[in-house]
């Protein structure tokens, strides 16, 4: 975003703070006032417009918004997951059922997942409650990725605010059209469901001993996913770790198809959109902000998450029914065509213009 306004809009400007690399203490990630201090010595020097934020919180504490009010100047604010409306934020109890609605903290504190201890999930509470009052005081307009995270950013906030779909970061230049292998793109944490994946494709294997599995990304589980693999002796799963935005590309275009197996709620997906940009259908969980979306373009299929078997019958699905993968992939295809980057920034703009009107 930042390289786009720099080439296409020389009136926006974005600043970046908290980049530092040392750790916050526990003072600072309840009010940091070192950044605080830069970022309202940068709106005196600066004079803005109009302040679009992004992931307030840590290490950026909303203290600077009251100044900013007192400025006059409109606080648009991007909400990019469930943070500020369970601070667990992966909504999910400890018994697995998604949240939809989010009102007691008693309730957070003991019954949502992930869960640590008492003490450290009451003072995450507490420092989310109110950094949320303050933002909650001083916005005038959020804009979030998902429908169903407008929709609680709205119960909660009580601002007006709209869906801004996120763009295909990712463009098709290749004219590849061989596919080799299903494909995995993401972190390798326990949150994202990369084991039920493997469970339903060590149950597929046995019946398609050709297919191959490219696993891209890299975490704290991939130990775990590595040992699993060999213990099984999956033979056709391959750990890929990090890769370009180039060799990424590659990888999308020679996939059969996108696994999104992700057992947290999610705001949207990526991957997913970078997928239909190549031509290439998804199967994801329930828990991916677009889910509905996906079933109403007929662009995919969405299983239970969690669920190993249904995952299996999934992949099966797209792997027997050549017809059904053609005319998802052609959905897709269709799907993304107006995801750019530049009509996203120009939905973008079009906001920023309405609050300035507005001021």
């Amino acid at each position: 975003m930042i390289d786009y306004a720099q080439k296409n809009d020389s009136d926006m400007v974005f600043k970046w703070f908290g980049k530092d690399t040392k750790k916050s203490s526990w003072y600072q990630k309840l009010y940091n006032r070192e950044i605080t201090e830069e970022i309202i010595a940068e709106i005196d020097s600066f004079k803005p417009d109009l302040i679009h934020c992004f992931s307030i919180g840590v290490p950026v504490t909303p203290h600077f918004m009251k100044y900013v009010t007192s400025k006059s100047i409109p606080v648009l604010q991007s909400f990019r997951d469930y943070y500020y409306i369970c601070p667990k934020n992966y909504m999910l109890t400890d018994k697995g059922e998604i949240l939809t609605r989010h009102e007691s903290a008693l309730d957070c504190i003991l019954h949502h997942h992930p869960k640590k201890n008492i003490l450290f999930d009451s003072l995450l509470y507490l420092r989310q409650y109110y950094h949320k009052q303050i933002i909650k005081r001083h916005i005038c307009y959020f804009l979030t990725p998902s429908e169903n995270l407008t929709h609680f950013i709205a119960s909660h906030f009580k601002v007006p605010g709209k869906t801004l779909a996120n763009p295909a970061l990712l463009t098709n230049q290749s004219l590849e059209t061989k596919s080799d292998y299903l494909l995995y793109v993401g972190r390798l944490e326990k949150e994202k469901g990369v084991l039920t994946l493997l469970e339903a494709f060590k149950n597929t294997a046995a019946k398609f001993p050709n297919e191959k599995l490219m696993i891209v990304g890299s975490g704290s589980e991939k130990k775990a996913l590595e040992n699993y693999v060999s213990i099984n002796k999956l033979q056709n799963v391959h750990f890929l770790g990090t890769q370009d935005r180039n060799e990424l590309a590659n990888l999308y275009s020679k996939a059969k198809f996108t696994i999104m197996p992700s057992e947290i709620l999610e705001s949207y997906g990526n991957v997913i959109l970078e997928s239909f940009a190549f031509k290439k259908t998804v199967i994801i969980s329930s828990l991916l902000g677009i889910a509905n979306e996906v079933k109403s373009s007929n662009s995919g299929l969405v299983f239970p998450f969690g669920n190993v078997k249904r995952l299996e019958e999934a992949i099966e699905k797209l792997l027997r029914d050549d017809n059904l993968k053609n005319e998802m992939e052609t959905n897709a295809s269709e799907f993304v065509k107006n995801r750019s980057f530049e009509n996203h920034f120009k939905d973008l703009r079009s906001v920023y213009d309405m609050l300035l009107r507005k001021s």
